[in-house]
């Protein structure tokens, strides 16, 4: 089904479906027990996102960032184009990740597979919630295996989301994902505000507080 992010009948932002409906974007998801919750951001940096999407990327970067961490998450990112690279751990330090995200330039192909396989290896047999969310407007170079890495995270209980425009390989990210309702696809125009979607769809977690 297609979904597209627009503003509702109330001036309020909504995901609508092909069908007319609106879902609203509630900021209030329900919380994860305490303990620790870590996701990882894997930002598409292939030729295809240059110009406007990789600018977008970027500010929309920072708002899952600010998001994130406000729910108690620590966050990681990785880009990727031919190769892929951990740019940062998981970390609670919005400036680092800022300083970051300035790295995202838009060159050469879109080797997903080896961004899933870095994150694999940071999450695979770790305690707590886990997720992977993916932001990309096209195909990987090798759709195969990186369908194979996202199944052995899946059985780990690792979430696998998807931020996607129009664009990219729909049925492919729709096997990617956990479930399919978790592949966001936007317009190329809103990319950042898909990003920043998908931060307000995480759930909260319980945090401890030391007394």
């Amino acid at each position: 089904m297609k979904k597209l992010l627009s503003l509702g009948s109330q001036g309020k932002l909504v995901v609508k479906s092909s069908e007319g409906k609106e879902l609203p974007v509630s900021p209030n998801s329900s919380p994860l027990q305490k303990g620790q919750a870590i996701a990882y951001l894997l930002v598409d940096c292939s030729t295809s996102m240059t110009g406007q999407k990789i600018e977008q990327a970027k500010r929309g970067a920072l708002d899952f960032a600010k998001t994130a961490i406000r729910k108690g998450y620590l966050l990681g990112l990785i880009k990727f184009d031919s190769s892929a690279e951990l740019l940062c751990e998981p970390t609670a330090t919005l400036s680092l990740i800022s300083n970051k995200v300035k790295e995202f330039t838009a060159t050469a192909d879109t080797n997903l597979t080896e961004a899933l396989k870095i994150a694999a290896e940071k999450l695979i047999g770790k305690r707590g919630y886990r997720v992977v969310v993916v932001a990309t407007d096209g195909c990987p170079n090798d759709p195969v295996s990186a369908l194979k890495i996202a199944q052995e995270m899946k059985k780990d209980k690792i979430e696998i989301l998807a931020i996607s425009t129009e664009d990219a390989d729909q049925v492919f990210l729709s096997e990617l994902v956990s479930r399919k309702d978790l592949n966001l696809k936007l317009e190329q125009s809103q990319f950042r505000e898909g990003m920043n979607l998908m931060a307000k769809k995480l759930p909260f977690l319980v945090l401890e507080h030391k007394r």
